[in-house]
């Protein structure tokens, strides 16, 4: 899917339902802030996330928490995925549903792959989805199927 599609989406489900964009968010970031991250978790992050995360920032984004890169935030992602659990799965968590589950990039040889895993928590075990980023935002943050 690609971002202006997504984009508008987003407008468009806002203008409807306005409550699921009504909690806190993290503020946008830039370029400079993203390649720290990337340097710290030794990935290479996909194009979907970092313009989310420029565009949104992170936080509430639905029904879902999108992690943020953004220091003085909630939902900042290094207070809230440990680097070994990364290096060690190979997969960055960024969506997290908070019951222990979550969307996130599988990591094949410091690349975050652009196709969204899911991790189930119950099973410990990674689930690839046959959808992108955006496309997991709309099923799981805004309930949108087209």
């Amino acid at each position: 899917m690609d971002k202006c599609y997504f984009q508008n989406k987003v407008e468009e489900i806002a203008e409807k339902e306005s409550k699921l964009f009504a909690l806190e968010s993290d503020g946008k970031v830039n370029d400079k802030i993203i390649e720290s991250i990337e340097d710290y978790y030794e990935v290479k992050l996909p194009k979907a996330y970092k313009n989310f995360i420029k565009q949104y920032g992170g936080g509430y984004f639905g029904f879902v928490i999108v992690y943020s890169c953004d220091s003085n935030g909630m939902f900042y992602i290094k207070d809230n995925v440990v680097k070994e659990w990364v290096l060690e799965k190979k997969f960055l968590p960024v969506v997290d549903f908070e019951t222990g589950d979550f969307i996130g990039f599988q990591v094949k040889e410091g690349v975050c792959q652009s196709t969204a895993t899911m991790y189930l928590h119950e099973e410990n075990e990674l689930h690839e989805m046959d959808i992108d980023f955006y496309e997991a935002l709309l099923k799981y943050g805004l309930k949108f199927r087209e």
